[in-house]
């Protein structure tokens, strides 16, 4: 590809023809300098295509010329070809550039100049596509590191908000469990309250029933057996002994009857007695019978309840509890454990992955600056 500038850097008026009459027949835009203040000073250095310098010049030879330029932060990228007088040239292994990318040695042929000068010119504009690929290659890769680091934002702010909702769920499972939990609890309790007032009752009233009716009833047997007692055997007396009769035997047992009457009456009597017993014990049982329920039931319920309350108000509480603390545990066990433990391992592993998503973007920008930082420092050597 003709049409590049050149400018040819040499104190030789001579070497300054031959090498723009050779290159100009390429068709390239030739110009010349005397010195290496001239090529430093050159009008638009930045737009020149090739600088071809004298390595051996007065002043500013041509390594400390290109020195400057190379390291030049607007004219570093410009290709330099030294021109070096063979005798003081060293082993061609051994050469050093200083900066250039090449050169040749004095006097040369034409020819070799001319493809020197379009060798350079091709690595030149190889280098400059290759260039921007890489700044592409670059830009798409930073384009990446900047997407994913917004990916990771909005991860973090999504775990965040995750987390957040997983706590919230936490705390309302926790307040469900434990409204459910007390429910629970003080269904139980009124249960078991009512299971051991009722059976505190019952073996309350078993035992002071059967205490105060066996005494109820002996007193009430005692008191109506003698009444009865008396009452039957006054009535007794008044309608089947009268008077009457009672004088007469008296009289006739006292003085006229005889021994024979006196055994027949007392047999009579004898043989009435169980009758008349027969008939008390009878009535004295009717009675009790209506008399001893009626005395249980007003006396029993103030007793039984004197008794519970004394009973209650030291076993109920202590049992209750007692129950109390085990039912929430096991509650607390059964409901809550298992949904903290699933709510850590996913927590947990969605951490390991953002973990990994970070290292790995670390990685590639570690990788990509290592690269970077070799391609802008990299040396082209023939």
């Amino acid at each position: 590809m003709a049409g590049e500038k050149i400018v040819v850097v040499d104190d030789s008026a001579a070497v300054q023809e031959i090498v723009k009459s050779v290159l100009t027949e390429e068709g390239y835009k030739v110009a010349v300098a005397s010195n290496g203040l001239a090529a430093l000073t050159y009008p638009e250095l930045q737009d020149v295509d090739l600088l071809i310098i004298d390595s051996d010049m007065e002043g500013i030879d041509g390594f400390e010329a290109t020195k400057v330029i190379k390291t030049d932060a607007e004219t570093h990228t410009i290709p330099i070809l030294l021109l070096i007088p063979e005798e003081e040239a060293e082993t061609r292994a051994a050469q050093s550039l200083r900066g250039a990318n090449n050169y040749l040695l004095k006097p040369f042929e034409p020819k070799a100049l001319a493809l020197k000068v379009h060798a350079l010119l091709e690595e030149q504009r190889i280098y400059e596509k290759s260039r921007k690929f890489l700044e592409e290659a670059a830009d798409k890769f930073m384009e990446k590191i900047a997407e994913d680091h917004i990916q990771a934002a909005v991860e973090k702010k999504t775990q965040i908000i995750v987390e957040r909702a997983i706590q919230n769920v936490i705390t309302m499972i926790d307040q469900r469990a434990r409204k459910e939990a007390d429910a629970k609890v003080t269904s139980l309790t009124a249960e078991k309250e009512q299971e051991l007032v009722k059976a505190t009752v019952h073996e309350v009233a078993r035992s002071m029933v059967e205490k105060l009716a066996e005494r109820k009833v002996g007193e009430a047997v005692e008191a109506v057996l003698g009444e009865q007692t008396e009452r039957a055997v006054k009535r007794a007396a008044e309608h089947m002994l009268p008077s009457l009769v009672r004088d007469r035997i008296k009289e006739s047992m006292e003085h006229t009857l005889p021994r024979e009457v006196q055994a027949r009456v007392q047999k009579a009597a004898e043989q009435l007695v169980p009758e008349v017993s027969n008939k008390i014990v009878t009535m004295i049982d009717g009675i009790a019978q209506k008399v001893i329920p009626r005395a249980a039931k007003e006396r029993v319920p103030e007793l039984v309840e004197k008794h519970i309350a004394a009973v209650t108000s030291k076993s109920v509480p202590r049992m209750v509890q007692d129950l109390t603390r085990r039912e929430i545990d096991d509650q607390f066990q059964a409901r809550i454990n298992p949904t903290i433990n699933e709510a850590v391992k996913k927590i947990r592993a969605r951490v390991n992955v953002i973990n990994l998503i970070i290292l790995v973007v670390v990685l590639l920008g570690i990788v990509g600056n290592l690269y970077l930082s070799w391609i802008s420092h990299g040396k082209l050597l023939p």
